[in-house]
């Protein structure tokens, strides 16, 4: 029978087989910089190439409020699929959540460019209707990765049930002090690739890509994270949720 050492040191071991990195993304409040179409950031000017409009929901005629635009300068945001420009908007108001079951999914949209094309950059003015909101840049930092528990289920039930063997009542007390010490404190925030880490249960509609946590300015409920997935079988689908409290 497998001492307790031996068991902690297997649950470290598989661990390791099941890190990922994902690339953190920082939110700082910053001056508003005079273009800030080619950079990661939320609230400045999005990205727009000649001939386009700015989103709207089509059911009421509202401007979307753009939450972030992410853009892969450097290759480090490893999408499944090919992007370099990533932006999400949505029907956000001050006071109210952000979408309105009569009119989803067209309260929120998904926009992606293949590449920057600074000759075509078009200059669009923000809508009236959309309140003002601070600048944010968003830069990215590489960090480890390891599922939550509540997905450890599906993701590696052998590793659920290894922890169950070393402490059947609390094998989530475990498993977060194996993965605090192999990937730091889990915690909720917003990052691309990895894991992630679900507000209120586990609940992928497919591969997991993209979770984008409340700010200052978009707070969905007390807390509220937005979590994107890919479709295997097409990674160019992409599914959306909100998870609020």
């Amino acid at each position: 029978m497998s001492s307790q050492p031996a068991l902690a040191e297997q649950l470290r071991t598989q661990l390791r087989a099941l890190l990922r990195t994902k690339q953190q993304l920082h939110l700082e409040l910053a001056e508003r910089p005079a273009a800030s179409q080619l950079l990661s950031h939320s609230g400045g000017k999005p990205y727009f190439e000649a001939g386009e409009t700015w989103p709207t929901n089509p059911d009421t005629g509202q401007p979307l409020e753009l939450i972030f635009q992410l853009v892969n300068e450097d290759g480090r945001l490893l999408w499944p699929f090919e992007a370099q420009v990533v932006q999400f908007y949505h029907n956000y108001y001050w006071g109210e959540l952000p979408f309105d079951n009569r009119y989803e999914p067209r309260d929120y949209y998904l926009k992606t460019y293949p590449r920057l094309r600074p000759e075509h950059l078009a200059q669009l003015p923000r809508p009236a209707a959309l309140p003002a909101i601070g600048f944010r840049h968003i830069h990215t930092q590489a960090t480890p990765s390891l599922p939550d528990d509540d997905e450890l289920a599906d993701l590696a039930p052998e590793l659920q049930a290894l922890c169950e063997q070393l402490a059947p009542t609390d094998w989530r007390e475990v498993y977060h002090a194996a993965v605090t010490e192999l990937a730091g404190e889990p915690d909720l925030g917003s990052w691309v690739g990895g894991y992630a880490q679900w507000l209120q249960g586990a609940r992928p509609t497919g591969t997991f890509w993209l979770q984008f946590d409340s700010t200052p300015d978009f707070a969905w409920g007390d807390s509220g994270l937005l979590y994107f997935c890919v479709e295997d079988a097409n990674p160019a689908t992409i599914s959306f949720q909100l998870q609020s409290c």
